[in-house]
């Protein structure tokens, strides 16, 4: 391994200007998730200048590859993500997005690159690689369906394990971040429409008024945390929208409620859904009114294998050192990584990419967001290096 180390500096070193090429002409030209048709176009057309062919993958936008190792081996993969988001770049880079309101500022330029230096540096090992590496290359994660129209599309057949990573702008540059277990909540929305009975404001007692339920449902939501869930696990029950009546003299019909639930595992998750249930449905029928809930389950939590974490960990630590490879903590934030998760063991991480020597400070979907690019280098080798200890 000592030998290989070496091998992937020198060989990603002499790359690194044609990763940092394509990372610029990623970031200049951003689609948004479902139609990342030249982007796509742009992957494939790297992979082949490589030697390494696309996957005929059934998808609309996204693509997939396999280095296949001459040695017989297991399967694993390489997850990366490569849609933009509706927002604007607030920068003067000579590389800043060329595509009005569409912009990079998560970081999955990087991260789309970092899985095509990988590929390329596997490629260049094929002879020595003990089995075969599948770089998925997923639409959508900004918003729904990308992880899910991956595995639907059978791109995860026939793969034991699976890594990914993240930039996070709250770590510098050298390190990275790993915890088994819960790493990333699951993330759920809700949508209460509340009906009572409007009328004048001065005469409160002909009404039913849903302003007045929608306030005693908000109150009673944030009791269901604080005692129903064990104070060992994290859970968030969040209201983001209160919409109800247009003026101050009239009690309207109806309240419309939305928000947010987010978990750590499973069972804390149905458990929440069924309090909920039973928390708004209460409230609102004690108060004469009734209501419809939408309550939509979305993206599960990510939890990290101990085996393939342990494995990933081991890598870090010959990249940046033991002391730069950090325990990360969980975050509450959601990442549709997670639906691999459920059909094969697998592990995320945070790669640090803040520095602020180079003024790159600001956090993720910041108009000003930008990513050390020297985390690149590190970002490859880690998937590389990973890739060969998670086939041995």
């Amino acid at each position: 391994m000592k030998e290989l180390s070496a091998f992937l500096d020198e060989k990603i070193d002499s790359l690194f200007p044609k990763l940092v090429e394509i990372r610029r002409e990623l970031h200049m030209y951003p689609e948004l998730s479902n139609a990342e048709f030249q982007t796509t176009e742009r992957i494939n057309g790297w992979l082949k200048e490589f030697g390494i062919a696309p996957i005929p993958s059934g998808l609309k936008t996204g693509t997939a590859a396999e280095v296949t190792g001459k040695e017989q081996g297991p399967t694993i993969a390489l997850r990366s993500d490569i849609d933009a988001l509706p927002i604007q770049e607030a920068s003067d880079l000579p590389f800043r997005s060329k595509i009005d309101g569409v912009s990079h500022m998560c970081g999955h330029d990087v991260h789309t690159t970092i899985a095509l230096g990988a590929g390329i540096v596997l490629q260049s090992l094929r002879d020595i690689l003990p089995g075969n590496v599948r770089i998925l290359f997923q639409p959508a994660e900004e918003t729904e369906g990308g992880a899910v129209s991956v595995i639907e599309q059978g791109l995860l057949e026939g793969v034991k394990s699976i890594i990914g990573l993240h930039n996070s702008p709250d770590l510098p540059t050298g390190t990275i971040g790993i915890k088994e277990g819960f790493f990333m909540a699951s993330c759920d929305d809700f949508t209460i429409t509340i009906k009572g009975k409007g009328g004048h404001a001065a005469l409160p007692e002909n009404t039913i008024d849903p302003i007045v339920i929608g306030s005693a449902v908000v109150s009673q939501l944030q009791t269901i945390v604080s005692r129903t869930v064990p104070a060992k696990e994290s859970a968030v029950v969040s209201i983001g929208a209160f919409q109800a009546g247009a003026t101050n003299n009239v009690i309207p019909d109806q309240a419309i409620l939305k928000g947010t639930v987010r978990t750590s595992n499973e069972e804390v998750r149905q458990k929440i859904y069924r309090t909920f249930k039973n928390v708004v449905t209460n409230t609102v029928t004690a108060h004469g009114g009734e209501v419809e809930i939408d309550y939509q389950f979305l993206i599960p939590a990510v939890v990290n294998d101990p085996k393939i974490t342990e494995v990933v960990r081991s890598a870090a630590v010959s990249i940046v050192g033991e002391e730069q490879t950090l325990l990360a903590e969980s975050t509450m934030g959601g990442e549709d990584f997670s639906y691999y998760q459920k059909e094969v063991p697998g592990c995320y991480v945070w790669l640090g990419s803040r520095n602020e020597e180079k003024g790159i400070i600001h956090g993720l979907h910041h108009p000003e967001f930008m990513v050390d690019e020297e985390a690149i280098k590190i970002g490859v080798k880690w998937m590389v290096l990973s890739a060969f200890r998670l086939l041995q």
